[in-house]
């Protein structure tokens, strides 16, 4: 009886297992890296480093964008709406942010520095 209750629950696992797979759609493609060095014109000011490409039939296959200030932190916010730190991820001096595919964002990316003339490392492809 006790072999039958675990043949049974191996099942059932076996099941909740295989149904929680996600698929992804879509073919990564071989681009070219496109390198966007940013200066940040007034620090603790946000400014859009990358553009929004929603709607379009274009994807981000991949993207980096690195703090390369050695002393001052950079703040990074994901969208098109009104940035602030309280809401960004901070990136350390040094720290980067990195995603491929299939989850990078196609939303418009904003970033601030400390410091006026302070710079981020932006590539994407």
């Amino acid at each position: 009886m006790r072999q039958i209750f675990f043949a049974l629950g191996f099942l059932v696992c076996a099941i909740v297992a295989a149904s929680a797979q996600t698929t992804v759609s879509g073919t990564p493609l071989n681009r070219s890296t496109v390198n966007t060095p940013t200066t940040i014109a007034t620090g603790n000011t946000f400014q859009q480093i990358l553009p929004s490409i929603a709607g379009t039939s274009t994807q981000r296959q991949a993207l980096t964008i690195e703090n390369n200030n050695a002393s001052d932190n950079c703040w990074l916010f994901i969208g098109s709406g009104t940035a602030t730190k309280a809401i960004s991820m901070i990136l350390l001096p040094g720290g980067s942010y990195t995603r491929y595919w299939p989850y990078v964002p196609s939303d418009a990316f904003q970033a601030t520095c400390a410091s006026n003339s302070d710079t981020l490392y932006v590539d994407n492809q």
